[in-house]
C-alpha cells in the first residue's frame, strides 16, 4: 500500500488549482491508494470554506483524510477554526503553511495546543528562511512533546548541507518530529532516517508543488528494508491520521 501524505486540493493561489476528484485520479496512476488532503490558499483567503468545501468533495470517501488548514495569524479565529477542523469537520490533524500566509512558526503555539488537546498531529510547511527553519520547528515541537509534527520537504529546503544537519539535530531531540520525503534530493538521507530513526520518516509528495511521479520515484528507488519500506509507504500515515 502506498499512502501519500500530504497533497493539496481545491481552489490555490500559488499553484494550479485541482478538484479533489482529479487529484484522486492522479493518485491512482501514480499507484497512489490513499492521499491526505489539505485545502490550497484560495485567492480570497477565507480558510474556513476552503476547509468546507474540501470536507464536502471527501465525503464518504475512504481513500482520504483531511487536514484543516488555518492560519495562526488570525488569532482567537484561527484557534476556533482549528477546534472546528479537528471536531465538526473531522478533520485527522491540522496544516500549516508559515509561507504562504506568511508567518514564523512560534505563532502557532495557540494553534499546537489545539492539536495537543485533540491529540492530532500537525503538518508544518518547513525549510522555508526565517519562519519554519527546523531547529525553528524544534522549539515549538518541544513545547507540545506528545503532539506528533511532520515536517515537509525533508525538514529544510537549503540544499547547502547545514540545513540537513539542522534537520536531523530536530529529530533526534525530539521524538515527536516526523519528517516527509519530498523534495529530499540525497536519497543516502532518506535512508539513513529510515534506518537510524524508525517510524519517523513517511512518503508525502506535496503536489502539485512538486510533482508526485516523481515523488513516488524518488521513494521507490530508495534502498530500504522491506520493513522500513513498508513504514515509509503507508505504516507511518496510518497510525499518524488513523487511515
Amino acid at each position: 500500500m502506498l499512502v501519500d501524505a500530504l497533497v493539496i486540493a481545491g481552489p490555490n493561489l500559488f499553484a494550479p488549482s485541482r478538484r479533489l476528484a482529479d487529484v484522486l485520479a492522479d493518485a491512482r496512476a501514480h499507484g497512489v491508494d490513499a492521499v491526505v488532503a489539505v485545502p490550497g490558499r484560495p485567492p480570497e483567503y477565507a480558510l474556513g470554506p476552503a476547509n468546507d468545501t474540501l470536507a464536502a468533495e471527501a465525503e464518504g470517501r475512504t481513500d482520504v483524510v483531511r487536514l484543516g488548514r488555518v492560519d495562526p495569524l488570525q488569532g482567537a479565529q484561527a484557534v476556533a477554526e482549528a477546534r472546528r477542523c479537528l471536531g465538526e469537520l473531522g478533520c485527522r490533524g491540522l496544516f500549516l503553511q508559515p509561507g504562504e500566509e506568511c508567518f514564523p512558526v512560534h505563532a502557532a503555539r495557540d494553534v499546537l495546543r489545539v492539536a495537543a488537546d485533540s491529540g492530532a498531529p500537525v503538518v508544518v510547511a518547513a525549510g522555508l528562511y526565517g519562519l519554519s527553519e527546523p531547529l525553528q520547528i524544534l522549539s515549538v515541537a518541544q513545547e507540545v512533546p506528545d503532539t506528533p509534527i511532520v515536517m515537509t520537504s525533508g525538514g529544510q529546503i537549503n540544499i547547502s548541507g547545514l540545513s540537513m544537519v539542522d534537520a536531523w539535530a530536530a529529530l533526534d531531540r525530539a521524538p515527536n518530529l516526523h519528517v516527509m520525503t519530498n523534495g529530499e534530493y540525497r536519497q543516502d538521507y532518506l535512508e539513513r532516517l529510515a534506518t537510524d530513526l524508525p517510524g519517523r520518516l513517511l512518503f508525502g509528495s506535496f503536489a502539485p508543488y512538486f510533482d508526485q511521479g516523481f515523488e513516488v520515484a524518488r521513494v521507490r528507488s530508495a534502498r530500504l528494508t522491506a520493513e522500513a519500506r513498508q513504514e515509509v509507504e503507508s505504516g507511518v500515515a496510518q497510525r499518524l491520521f488513523g487511515l
